[in-house]
């Protein structure tokens, strides 16, 4: 019988990443969101110095779930990861796979010694649930932080010249 492994993502599993990006916008009400093709998501993990990381999933050989992760820099701390998506396929969830993925990245922190794992997920989502099962502290609560987003940086720049 196959099991589910867990393991880098290879630039051959970007058409299944991309694909699982969408079904995860669409599952956030947001399906026009995601303007990200193969493409660029092949140049941009995987040609020279890469802007993110990614493992995967793989029952059979098919891709079924995904963690898209990169560093960041805390002035608290020092290095940092942060996690831009976890998403397992329907199908899949309840079978531990998701808190597979998360402690692959957990890991990769641990061993190029980032203090903490960042991340964000929708007040509705229940997978907030699933965070705090594992020990994750919601900051707006917590800390009271907002998480703000400039959107139109031309706007800014042209705005503050």
């Amino acid at each position: 019988m196959a099991e589910v492994i867990i393991r880098k993502a290879r630039r051959e599993d970007c058409v299944a990443i991309i694909a699982l990006i969408q079904e995860l916008a669409d599952f956030e009400k947001m399906s026009d969101g995601p303007k990200l093709d193969c493409k660029t998501l092949e140049r941009d993990g995987f040609d020279g110095q890469p802007l993110f990381f990614c493992n995967v999933a793989t029952f059979n050989e098919k891709v079924i779930g995904y963690a898209l992760f990169f560093y960041a820099y805390s002035t608290w701390c020092g290095k940092a990861m942060f996690l831009e998506d976890l998403y397992v396929t329907p199908e899949f969830r309840g079978k531990h796979i998701g808190i597979r993925l998360l402690k692959s990245v957990a890991k990769e922190a641990i061993e190029n010694g980032c203090c903490k794992m960042e991340f964000m997920v929708l007040k509705w989502n229940p997978a907030t649930e699933f965070y705090k099962k594992y020990g994750a502290s919601d900051l707006t609560v917590t800390e009271n932080w907002h998480y703000y987003r400039f959107s139109d940086l031309k706007r800014l720049v042209s705005e503050c010249e």
